[in-house]
């Protein structure tokens, strides 16, 4: 597998912002990937999915005919840091490009720093209309992943007054802003939204927001919470038995997620996203199987010969496709931000979950819609 090197001092790993460390044989990619905090739960997965892509892509000939090198940096300190441990390795010519699964005021306070000096594939599903010089978005957007979703429930189960709780970032209040317009003209509408900070671990927090929950009487709720906030959520939604008569539906939970909620929290729940472990295609196979045999090497699992990685979820496979994205985006040598603005008028690649197709700078993904099974997933609809 692909060597990695780890500290626990600093963020950045294997000399990062050295000059000296640096040659021209290797691309350095900025890897930003969550270690701490609510989308912490997604950092084992997105490193196990990023050291795959950097293993394959350097079997086919590397990036821009160099091999692949990591600067790690963990996504879940404050967006302010990681933005200034970025402008540091800028300062220093220590990076040629940015990737990673992270979230969207991280990749604001990135895209602030970096402003079209390096190219930046942001690998992450989001809200929609970023425009920052040389940043390509390689993951769905609210139409296709939400608003697509939504009216399968208003055909499918006549579920028409939803409830927003989301975390109190940009990702969440743009996602329903979005939603909203979209929304517009139907007979499906936001009855009210709740927000609450990420990382919120207070029990009687997520009690209260139950409550409020089941005195709007909705028929679903949209949850716009993010990994260890979903976690509580899911649970505290089952412990006042609102599952019994109020679907949820998510678009940023995965296999990790319902698996941490547990069996018992996961009735009537919900989850759209281009990827799922059980779509059962030949590519999604292939991936499954090299991120099971990567993830396992690289975090030392199980016995000898028995395997112990979970199923990959969206925030893996979103990892890996956006590092792919990255390499294969150059038209001659290393990947530029020439090469960036090109790929945001037309382009297209594949995926594990299928063919992706670049329109105007908005990613067009095949979207699917999964029930939870207890602590797994059953793909039950293509939504769009």
């Amino acid at each position: 597998m692909h060597n990695l090197q780890h500290t626990n001092s600093s963020p950045l790993v294997r000399g990062a912002g050295d000059r000296r460390t640096r040659t021209d044989t290797s691309c350095r990619v900025a890897l930003v990937l969550p270690r701490t905090g609510p989308a912490g739960i997604f950092g084992p997965q997105c490193l196990a999915a990023a050291e795959l892509a950097a293993t394959e892509i350097e079997a086919t000939g590397g990036i821009g005919g160099r091999a692949v090198e990591f600067v790690h940096l963990d996504a879940g300190r404050p967006p302010a840091q990681v933005a200034r441990d970025v402008g540091l390795l800028l300062h220093d010519g220590a990076i040629d490009a940015i990737s990673g699964w992270h979230l969207s005021n991280t990749r604001q306070a990135i895209a602030r720093v970096v402003r079209g000096s390096i190219p930046y594939v942001y690998a992450a599903a989001y809200e929609g209309g970023e425009n920052s010089d040389g940043v390509v978005c390689s993951g769905e957007v609210p139409i296709d992943q939400i608003l697509a979703s939504l009216q399968w429930f208003r055909r499918e189960r006549a579920l028409k007054r939803w409830y927003i709780v989301g975390n109190d970032y940009i990702w969440p209040r743009g996602t329903a802003v979005a939603t909203r317009k979209g929304l517009e003209g139907s007979d499906v509408g936001v009855v009210a939204e709740c927000y609450l900070p990420l990382g919120t671990e207070d029990d009687s927090q997520w009690d209260a927001t139950c409550t409020a929950v089941a005195r709007a009487e909705p028929d679903g709720v949209l949850s716009l919470l993010v990994g260890s906030d979903a976690v509580r959520f899911n649970r505290a939604f089952a412990r006042h038995q609102l599952d019994v008569s109020v679907a949820r539906f998510s678009p940023f939970t995965d296999e990790t997620v319902v698996l941490a909620s547990g069996a018992e929290a996961t009735g009537d729940l919900y989850i759209s996203a281009g990827w799922f472990a059980g779509l059962g295609s030949a590519s999604a196979t292939d991936f499954t199987t090299g991120f099971t045999r990567a993830f396992d090497l690289i975090h030392g699992t199980g016995p000898i010969g028995v395997g112990a990685a979970p199923p990959p979820g969206t925030m893996a496979e979103t990892t890996y496709s956006g590092l792919k994205v990255l390499a294969g985006m150059a038209r001659d040598g290393m990947p530029s931000v020439d090469d960036a603005r090109r790929v945001l008028e037309s382009w297209g690649w594949d995926s594990p979950h299928g063919p992706v197709d670049m329109r105007d700078g908005s990613a067009r993904h095949r979207v699917h819609l999964a029930a939870a099974d207890g602590v797994g997933l059953d793909v039950i609809a293509r939504v769009n």
